[in-house]
């Protein structure tokens, strides 16, 4: 098939995640990615697009879930759905009749949540994709149960788990996962500022 170029902080985003190390001790970190990175550097357009060739790309993601957390908005859990299915409508005229937070991708379900309605995040059965998107502007009561809840889903399924945002303030979910050491942390973590966008 043809073959589209990726700009190099696309390429570093695309290796940290998908590309595993085999050093035994980075084993932990294979699948799961933090990025700090400055505002408008495409960092969110690329998660939902790799979420979207991922289940596509094969059957490999098929009945199982990919979840999108974002701040406690229900229009933003709609406008990045909207992203997401546009993808799909603008270039190749495939239009989704599902509700504004959920699309089903060849057997994959993808669904949107705020980060204050975790009920149904809760008790998913198999999520292998998990994209906390500016989680460091949720609630500082939600910060640390959508960090629990979604790394309890390690040990159940094994999803990718991307935490992407820019950074909001001292002592919140961001800065404490940059300031775990290295030998703890389960996290790649990249930063990317606005060099990177240029």
């Amino acid at each position: 098939g043809k073959e589209f170029p990726l700009f190099d902080y696309q390429k570093i985003l695309y290796d940290s995640l998908m590309i595993e190390s085999f050093d035994k001790k980075d084993n932990f970190k294979n699948r799961h990615l933090w990025i700090k990175k400055s505002t408008g550097i495409g960092a969110t357009e690329f998660m939902l697009r790799l979420m979207a060739w991922l289940a596509v790309k094969d059957d490999s993601f098929k009945n199982s879930q990919m979840v999108i957390v974002v701040s406690p908005n229900l229009d933003l859990a709609i406008k990045l759905m909207k992203r997401l299915k546009g993808i799909f409508e603008n270039k190749l005229g495939i239009y989704f009749n599902e509700k504004e937070t959920a699309l089903n991708l060849n057997g994959c379900n993808i669904e949107a949540y705020p980060s204050n309605h975790l009920d149904s995040y809760r008790a998913l059965t198999n999520p292998k994709f998990i994209l906390i998107d500016e989680g460091d502007f949720f609630r500082k009561s939600e910060q640390q149960d959508v960090r629990h809840v979604t790394e309890r889903y390690i040990g159940k399924s094994d999803p990718y788990i991307v935490l992407v945002s820019t950074p909001n303030a001292p002592n919140l979910l961001f800065e404490k996962i940059e300031k775990e050491p290295e030998e703890t942390c389960i996290y790649k973590r990249l930063f990317l500022d606005y060099t990177y966008g240029l």
